[in-house]
């Protein structure tokens, strides 16, 4: 199994491929933000092409298409790329064989609401739309061309997919409820802050010292599809920018405690490394050395470097892989390499 971090920019994009049968098998999770797609350069002021669309152009010049494609919600971090690759492209949804996506009216068919109408809103080949607007675009373009069975992906499915299985770990039924409430509203705009302070001229040292741990409240970040890949007795976890509470509940259902940790392969942090979205009662669940932080930093100063320093707490040895290298010298000081010499910072590319 091959695993690529798309530069998306502050974004999740993730391209898995592995063979089935002699025959190429591809997953893309999350679209990234718009310039995923395509981008205009700020040197030149030309239109280049993203990781998103030389990944697409590439699979279509290989005559091979997405056998899935995972949007684990619905914030334009993770749907934009997708949007703007189906407004660009007629032939997009050709290339898509199978879509999972939780939408407000599967929702409500699954929690048997009969509570008000959800207004369809139609496709825009430019859209500028957020969150809620963004994911009715999304399924109104899904269900029109027919990739979408409108099952709902929740926490406790397991999904046996082309030989892999995926043990889904979020969304619970609460966080559901809480996205149709959001979704019934139709207004909903997500929230971008870009004035938070960053933690990185503090060492690691001291934000261990100092830490306290905070949970994302964010409905939308709350209603990520998170799950385990399980491919050829080996463990693969992909939070999206789900909350660690349910992840915890839902390891522990699974049986897995500090005493019977899951082992994985790598684990991808959630919410791109937000100290809100990774605890130490989650990281004493897992047991990993390879760490994936997926954002270009430029929003919401994420990665926080409390949740890198979270992670040396507990394992000394971990590696933490970066799809932007460049955020490696922001985040860690001479000192931090010194009183910590066995932790690894590294690019995603050397996985």
């Amino acid at each position: 199994m091959k695993i690529k971090f798309l530069q998306a920019f502050h974004g999740d994009s993730i391209w898995i491929s592995f063979l089935k049968n002699e025959k190429p098998i591809n997953i893309l999770v999350d679209g990234g933000t718009s310039t995923t797609y395509t981008y205009k350069d700020k040197k030149d002021g030309k239109i280049k092409d993203g990781d998103l669309k030389k990944l697409i152009d590439c699979i279509k010049y290989r005559g091979e298409k997405l056998d899935l494609v995972i949007l684990t919600h619905i914030d334009d971090d993770h749907i934009d790329g997708f949007l703007k690759w189906f407004s660009k492209d007629e032939t997009a949804i050709q290339n898509i064989k199978e879509v999972w996506f939780n939408s407000g009216k599967t929702i409500k068919k699954y929690l048997n609401n009969t509570e008000s109408e959800i207004e369809s809103l139609k496709f825009k080949e430019k859209t500028t739309l957020t969150s809620v607007k963004q994911g009715v675009d999304f399924e109104n373009y899904i269900r029109e061309k027919k990739a979408w069975d409108e099952k709902v992906i929740k926490q406790g499915d397991i999904i046996d997919w082309n030989g892999i299985s995926f043990q889904i770990l979020s969304p619970g039924k609460e966080k559901l409820k809480k996205l149709l409430k959001e979704w019934q509203k139709k207004t909903s705009e997500s929230l971008i802050d870009t004035s938070r302070k960053d933690d990185y001229k503090k060492t690691l040292k001291t934000l261990i010292e100092d830490d306290i741990f905070e949970e994302d409240k964010d409905v939308y970040n709350g209603s990520s599809i998170a799950f385990i890949i399980k491919n050829d007795f080996k463990n693969y976890l992909f939070l999206g920018d789900s909350h660690p509470s349910e992840i915890v509940t839902a390891l522990k259902n699974l049986g897995y405690n500090k005493d019977n940790k899951l082992n994985v392969e790598l684990f991808k942090l959630s919410h791109h490394g937000s100290q809100k979205n990774t605890s130490t009662e989650l990281l004493n669940l897992i047991k990993t050395n390879n760490y994936i932080v997926s954002t270009n930093g430029d929003l919401h100063s994420h990665p926080d470097k409390s949740t890198i320093a979270r992670i040396v707490s507990g394992n000394p040895n971990a590696k933490i892989y970066f799809n932007y290298p460049k955020l490696i010298s922001k985040l860690i000081l001479e000192e931090d390499k010194t009183d910590y010499p066995t932790f690894e910072f590294l690019d995603t590319e050397s996985l």
